[in-house]
């Protein structure tokens, strides 16, 4: 066997443009500056140290020494990343989350409330955050340690680290990878974050195998599939305790069923089992989530200081995202994703107060907001009226009217008027190194040219009043042009843009209807294809580490095009060839090649009008003053969002400024597992 980079070259272009915070001329580059083992490696120390409170539990001798709990080779965190070097043990990170937490299996599909949440319980085999630091992009070891391709570069095996501990106390092997593989990712009964078809390769499923307790193997069906590696990590191969959900699964266990399966483990069910560095131990809906740190935690910087530093971290439960950043200002929470316009106002005034508790970043235009049609005639239709409309977005004409009567210009300004936001017109936001503005073909406003392409489809206002009416021999006849865009109530911008938008529809004749409704309502409407228009925020400028965002490379994606039943799916011609491209990119290492391939997609996707870009924002990251060991130039998103980019079990706030602790009570030993539903 012989070692073979192991992803996409062309990753490395995609961080060219991007430099996250804004830096004084003293502060230290981190962006693009190690190789991984300057990053982190797996070894043994000499000697390890423990958080206070975790020492005083084992002299109550009611958890194992931490030499016990740690991996014989675990990993080191080195201080080459950590921008204020070793931290401190205690204090507090104060947070936001505004989608409704849906229980602990993740694997099964469940949201955790996302904002953050998600990333600091879950653990995968590889990671993508933090690429952003390497010389040459490549996802980091995380669960597996290293791997190794066969000579003919079908077969990559992967060593998993060794004596890991889930949060329990149980131990991490093999046995959780293959039970992830077997009874979420490849069961069509659970509908996990993860496609099965992505594992395809030349028409053949991938096969997964354990070889011993930490050694998995994969048999690909074509040479050096490089883009399997973006299938690896959070949170399409987020690894699940095999222990805790083996009794529930259906063919396991015959008198459950896979409603009972998926939830096994409700939201109010603390502390679940995790591999994370914080573990959950207080859920109250639509208040707060509590997290302290996870006493089994397998990883250590290079003193040998058992991590995570911060002892707990609090999420408040609001409505929407809008929350996180006034909770930021008003000093309640220390974190914000700068994202939504409406907001940057506020922001930017607060953060330049003299006395100003945070400070805020902003990159290059690295969120896209734009719409989608459905576009599937196979998925959701049950009516003629549904087929109907379905050809019709199908139509190009249709999708142009659609464009021609959107003023771009003026969206972008009622959203936040200045250098922050700009026009467009969709493919990828212009910050990402796969964009090339002389490949984007434009249909600007010009709402005349809208009312003759509804014409030339055989759209007229028929009965006077303002909206045009369905030609006679359709379904439709005479019934006016009636289309619902259903926009999830968490996404502040998106319903902002969508009231936006209305009027524009409305003066050429469209009667576009705004329905506001729960985050969770539109994923689920979107996935079983019973939606007409909805809003979208691209929040990803790297094509090749998301090809599900951009194209219909697998059975689920794009969202806006997913297959039916049994995989039927009738692609456009354009998208035949964005298929074509893709695949090809996925078994692609050469970085010229596949910005070829990325550039076509940019043409074919622009030219077509394959969603409607609308305005695009420079993304921003604010951040409390008293937390340290963030890189000043981290990326608030570039492969994964900042949580897995810092990465964030490194920082810590300074003792003089932490936050007194509520929940040490609740560090969970083997006593706070025993009552558990799965447990008994």
């Amino acid at each position: 066997m012989r070692m073979w980079k192991s992803a996409v070259v062309a990753v490395v272009l995609g961080a060219l443009l991007f430099s996250g915070a804004a830096m004084a001329e003293d502060e230290r580059v981190f962006f693009g500056q190690f190789t991984k083992d300057q990053i982190w490696t797996y070894e043994a120390l000499p000697s390890y140290n423990e958080a206070p409170e975790l020492a005083a539990l084992v002299d109550e001798g009611v958890l194992p020494p931490v030499e016990e709990r740690l991996p014989a080779y675990p990993r080191v965190v080195k201080t080459n990343i950590m921008a204020d070097g070793i931290g401190e043990y205690g204090g507090v990170w104060r947070d936001t989350f505004a989608v409704p937490n849906e229980g602990w299996n993740w694997a099964a599909g469940l949201t955790q409330g996302w904002f953050g949440i998600n990333q600091m319980i879950q653990e995968a085999l590889i990671m993508t955050g933090p690429m952003w630091l390497l010389e040459t992009p490549d996802p980091l070891p995380n669960l597996a340690t290293d791997w190794e391709w066969s000579d003919d570069g079908r077969t990559l095996t992967m060593n998993l680290v060794q004596g890991a501990k889930w949060s329990d106390g149980e131990p991490f092997d093999a046995d959780d990878v293959m039970f992830t593989w077997e009874r979420f990712i490849l069961d069509p009964n659970v509908p996990s974050w993860a496609d099965a078809s992505a594992w395809v390769y030349d028409d053949v499923m991938t096969e997964l195998e354990k070889v011993d307790d930490y050694t998995i193997r994969f048999h690909f069906g074509t040479p050096y599939p490089v883009a399997a590696f973006y299938n690896m990590g959070y949170s399409d191969f987020s690894v699940a305790p095999k222990h805790v959900y083996e009794p529930f699964h259906p063919e396991v266990n015959e008198e459950m069923d896979y409603d009972e399966f998926i939830n096994a483990t409700p939201a109010h069910d603390v502390p679940p089992v995790v591999l994370g560095p914080w573990v959950p131990v207080q859920y109250e809906a639509g208040q707060q989530l509590a997290m302290v740190r996870n006493p089994y935690y397998w990883q250590v910087d290079e003193e040998g200081n058992q991590l995570p530093y911060l002892n707990e971290v609090w999420f408040t439960e609001a409505s929407d995202g809008e929350a996180r950043t006034m909770n930021m200002v008003a000093n309640t929470g220390d974190r914000d994703n700068i994202e939504n316009p409406a907001v940057f106002g506020i922001v930017n005034r607060a953060a330049q107060e003299p006395d100003a508790h945070f400070d805020i970043s902003f990159g290059p235009f690295g969120i896209g907001y734009q719409m989608f049609m459905n576009l599937s005639v196979n998925l959701g239709v049950e009516t003629d009226a549904d087929l109907a409309k379905r050809e019709l977005f199908r139509d190009f004409r249709f999708r142009e009217a659609i464009s021609r009567a959107i003023d771009r210009d003026a969206a972008a300004d009622i959203a936040f008027p200045g250098p922050l936001t700009q026009a467009w017109y969709g493919g990828y936001p212009t910050g990402s190194a796969f964009h090339d503005d002389d490949l984007v073909t434009r249909y600007p406003f010009e709402p005349e040219r809208a009312e003759e392409l509804l014409a030339e489809l055989g759209f007229e206002d028929t009965t006077g009043s303002g909206f045009v009416n369905w030609p006679e021999d359709t379904p439709l006849a005479g019934e006016d042009l009636i289309i619902e865009m259903i926009v999830g109530e968490d996404a502040a911008a998106n319903v902002e843009l969508a009231e936006i938008i209305q009027p524009m529809l409305r003066r050429v004749g469209i009667d576009l209807r705004v329905r506001v409704m729960a985050g969770t309502v539109v994923s689920s409407r979107i996935d079983a294809g019973n939606f007409e228009f909805t809003m979208n925020r691209l929040d990803t400028a790297v094509p090749t580490t998301h090809l599900g965002n951009f194209g219909p490379i697998f059975d689920t994606s794009p969202a806006f095009h997913q297959a039916g039943p049994g995989g039927e799916r009738e692609l456009m011609p354009f998208e035949e060839r964005i298929r074509e491209l893709m695949q090809k990119s996925r078994v692609e290492p050469d970085a010229e090649v596949q910005m070829d391939i990325f550039h076509e997609v940019l043409e074919l996707s622009t030219e077509n009008l394959y969603t409607i870009g609308v305005y695009e924002v420079r993304r921003g990251l604010g951040l409390n003053k008293r937390i340290r060991n963030v890189q000043p130039d981290v990326p608030s998103y570039m492969y994964n969002w900042t949580i897995n980019s810092i990465p964030v079990q490194i920082v810590y706030v300074p003792q003089d400024l932490q936050h007194e602790t509520r929940f040490q009570h609740l560090i969970p030993t083997a006593e706070f597992y025993e009552n558990r539903l799965w447990h008994q």
